[in-house]
Formats: C-alpha cells, sequence, structure tokens
C-alpha cells in the first residue's frame, strides 16, 4: 500500500507513497466490484466491467499526475537506508504488514476449505485485507486508512453475520470495491493536504 513515508521523509517521498496508496485501493476496488459483478452472471460482468474498468482507469491516472507533481523521489533512493532509521524501521514494519496479510489471507483460504465453507472464503478474506490497514494508517501516518480499516471490517462482518447465500459475496464485494474505490478517489481530491500534513509532521 502507501509504501515509505515515514516521519523524515520530504514532500516528494510522501507523495509517491500516497500515489501507491491510491494505486492499489484503485486495483483493489476494480477486483472487488468485479467480483460482484461476477456472482450475479457472466453477462452482467460484461456490462458492469466496462465502466468499472474506466473508473479504475481514471483513478490510476489521477495517480500517475500525481506523482509527476512530485518528481525529486525514487524508490531507489530508499534502498540504502542505514540500519536503525526511521526509514529502515519503516521498511521493515511495512514488509512485516505484509507478509502478515498473505499469510492469513492463506490460512483463512486453507481453514474454509477444509471446513467446507468456502462461502466465508472472500468475506474472511475481505476482512484481513480491511484489518491491514490500521497498522498501515499508524506506519504512515494516513489517517484514511483507520477509516477503510474500520468501514471494510464492519462492511465484511455485517456480510458474515447478517446476509446469506450468494448474496453474501455480492455484498462483500459491492461493499468492499465501492469502499476502495471512494478511499482512492479522497486521497487524490485531498492529496494536497495529506501531503502538506505529512510535511509538517516531518519538519
Amino acid at each position: 500500500m502507501n509504501v515509505f513515508v515515514t516521519q523524515e521523509m520530504s514532500r516528494e517521498q510522501f507523495a509517491w507513497g500516497l500515489s501507491n496508496g491510491v494505486n492499489v485501493l484503485a486495483i483493489s476496488g476494480v477486483f472487488w466490484l468485479s467480483l460482484a459483478a461476477w456472482t450475479t452472471g457472466f453477462g452482467a460482468l460484461l456490462v458492469a466491467l466496462p465502466p468499472i474498468l474506466l473508473v479504475g482507469g481514471l483513478l490510476l491516472r489521477g495517480s500517475g499526475r500525481l506523482r509527476r507533481r512530485f518528481p525529486g523521489f525514487s524508490p531507489r533512493s530508499l534502498r540504502g537506508a542505514p540500519k536503525g532509521s526511521p526509514s529502515r524501521r519503516i521498511i521493515i514494519g511495512f514488509y512485516a504488514v505484509s507478509s502478515a496479510e498473505w499469510l492469513s489471507i492463506v490460512l483463512v483460504g486453507g481453514i474454509c476449505s477444509a471446513l467446507n465453507r468456502t462461502d466465508l472464503t472472500w468475506p474472511l478474506i475481505g476482512l484481513v485485507v480491511s484489518l491491514h490497514f490500521l497498522p498501515l494508517g499508524w506506519l504512515f501516518g494516513v489517517r484514511p486508512y483507520y477509516v477503510l480499516g474500520v468501514a471494510g471490517s464492519v462492511i465484511t462482518l455485517v456480510s458474515i453475520l447478517g446476509v446469506t447465500g450468494g448474496s453474501r459475496m455480492m455484498a462483500v464485494g459491492l461493499g468492499l470495491g465501492l469502499l476502495m474505490i471512494a478511499g482512492a478517489a479522497y486521497l487524490l481530491a485531498n492529496a494536497e493536504t495529506l501531503v502538506g500534513a505529512g510535511a509538517v509532521r516531518s519538519s
């Protein structure tokens, strides 16, 4: 998600990480919305896919424009971060959160398959994805990630506890898809404010 945003980082570094966050949210939103459309049939997916891809493409384009406004940073500059530095700790923290997320996804898939509850696989994966925003929000100092984490967790828990059958996958796919798209749009619309706040924290 948002990568390598630390208290010592510049506006360019913060904007680069924010751009990465937008990219991942946009791609995730396209995936979850496509999953929701697919549950209603292949025909519905064919109808829904063009506008879904259009929205995702516009968000990715906006992310590219954001990065071009802050051209003075490349992730290569962080590869040599010294041991014990804040940048190094953030890099390690990011990989730890990402590894825990993927391990949890694998475990969820295996457990649901073993218990013959494949209907819970995608909602529980959605819960894992949602929860991983909470440590990222703290790690990178991006408060909207807390909202994504809490709202996504509520959506997935409601779909697990309050929805049954095929409607469950529709609910979690539509809910998380719209949430991710809205999150990406919010980051882009408020990029200047978020980057400015990040620069203030770094000073």
